[in-house]
């Protein structure tokens, strides 16, 4: 009999970033930059998701039933998801509004970052690939 476990999903992936047009993100010197995420197999992410999900029925109580009330909040709840599941920003980080200022916290600079509309489209890629299963698959790039 075949072991089905040897095909498990790895815990964490490496997603390569992209530019709103879909073409490699890459640093001033030619590297590509990265997020290290955690994967749906894991305790962390199925949190993560479980936490997002409470939220949306929440909202959809508080406003007696209406539909339209999931929708509201949900980037902010998809945020929060992304903070909870990103483990690194490889090979960038995001500055600090002060010139000097240090984060708190990672997660302080990975809010920070996909609050960002202006590079939402990181936040839409990250938040795709954290979805995806296949980011964790044994023949994708693991972290």
């Amino acid at each position: 009999m075949f072991d089905i476990t040897k095909k498990r999903a790895v815990d964490t992936a490496e997603i390569e970033l992209v530019e709103a047009d879909g073409s490699p993100l890459y640093d001033d010197k030619g590297n590509r930059l990265t997020v290290t995420i955690c994967g749906p197999g894991t305790k962390t992410w199925q949190q993560a998701d479980a936490e997002r999900s409470r939220r949306k029925v929440v909202r959809v109580e508080k406003n007696r039933g209406k539909l339209s009330a999931a929708v509201d909040g949900a980037e902010k709840d998809e945020i929060d998801f992304l903070c909870a599941v990103t483990v690194s920003f490889n090979g960038w980080e995001y500055p600090h509004p002060e010139k000097d200022g240090k984060w708190p916290s990672q997660r302080d600079m990975f809010h920070a970052a996909y609050s960002d509309s202006t590079i939402g489209y990181i936040r839409d890629h990250v938040s795709k690939e954290a979805n995806d299963w296949s980011a964790f698959t044994a023949g994708s790039k693991s972290a």
